[in-house]
């Protein structure tokens, strides 16, 4: 059983350390690290990080092919296969300023390629091909431009129809179509703001109220992950959909000192990391763990590109997961 994850409007993630950054002005930065990215590609480099093999695909604007492929490829120790499709135009490139006096992120996102009716048939038409029943399906990110606003649900329904477990971690119009379709949905991950908004009300960031709104969304979902920042996630529902499978829902938060480096991808990272123990076929706590783990490596890590997977077994015991 692959793991498949499919990015539709992924980015060059380039990064830069600029002290004392301000709006305004002429300010002196350098660039530690520009990154093939995207929350879909981040899936796949944080899984094979961890020693677990899998698919990326997805649009991908035509100059940046090769660029995909080197960085994805190289990173290990598990294997990435691309299978993108090419698209007419530039992938977007996004910037991340880093602020090493104040710890202050900010993160500028561009809006990258527009898609045509062909591109949308070739991506349904791979996803045809390559998803087989029992495969880990993760769609990630936002939808591209060009792209009709119940496209993500349609390949869901190809991933549906193959028997394939489908993982969603996204936002905007496309989710809230994607849940009013009668679908299920093997994991939804959304974060606190996109719970709020997928509600519509406001959610207190607190492991009862968090875990109470997330248990709404199980009818669409065998399993909903809702990350919380510094307070770690929440996890109701279980990877069978039965009720009283294991379903109580859980709470975990790393304890872990220090001030985050980086905290963009963090939520792929909890994914990737969840999805590769759920595939060993270990327990949801231990997924939890890992994931949280996996997150936090992210966060506290130098290395802009990966983590020391070392690390992450070395935090699992900095890790409470408790029933929520």
């Amino acid at each position: 059983m692959a793991i498949i994850t499919v990015g539709l409007n992924p980015a060059i993630d380039r990064i830069l350390e600029c002290p004392n950054f301000h709006i305004g002005g002429h300010q002196p930065c350098r660039q530690i690290a520009r990154l093939a990215a995207g929350k879909a590609a981040n899936v796949s480099r944080a899984l094979a990080y961890l020693g677990v093999d899998s698919i990326a695909t997805g649009f991908l604007g035509t100059r940046e092919i090769d660029y995909f492929h080197e960085q994805l490829m190289a990173a290990g120790p598990g294997r990435i296969l691309c299978q993108f499709v090419e698209v007419v135009g530039e992938t977007r490139e996004n910037v991340t300023i880093l602020d090493p006096e104040r710890q202050a992120e900010t993160h500028l996102r561009d809006q990258g390629f527009t898609v045509t009716s062909r591109a949308t048939d070739l991506m349904r038409a791979k996803l045809l091909r390559e998803i087989h029943s029992g495969d880990i399906v993760v769609f990630s990110g936002s939808l591209c431009a060009g792209a009709s606003p119940d496209y993500l649900g349609q390949l869901i329904d190809v991933g549906l129809h193959a028997g394939g477990r489908i993982v969603v971690d996204s936002s905007g119009d496309a989710l809230r179509q994607v849940l009013q379709g009668k679908r299920q949905i093997w994991l939804l991950k959304p974060n606190l703001e996109e719970l709020q908004t997928l509600l519509g009300r406001e959610v207190p960031n607190t492991t009862a109220a968090v875990s109470n709104a997330a248990r709404e969304l199980l009818p669409q979902a065998q399993m909903v992950l809702v990350s919380r920042g510094a307070e770690g996630a929440v996890l109701v529902g279980n990877p069978s959909g039965l009720t009283g499978h294991d379903d109580t829902p859980l709470t975990g938060q790393v304890f872990t000192k220090g001030i985050p480096i980086r905290t963009v991808g963090c939520g792929d990272y909890l994914v990737a990391g969840f999805l590769a123990e759920l595939q060993a076929g270990h327990s949801r706590e231990i997924a939890l763990r890992w994931g949280l783990c996996a997150a936090s490596a992210r966060a506290f890590s130098c290395d802009q590109e990966g983590f020391d997977v070392a690390g992450v077994r070395t935090n699992l015991n900095a890790v409470a997961v408790s029933p929520a």
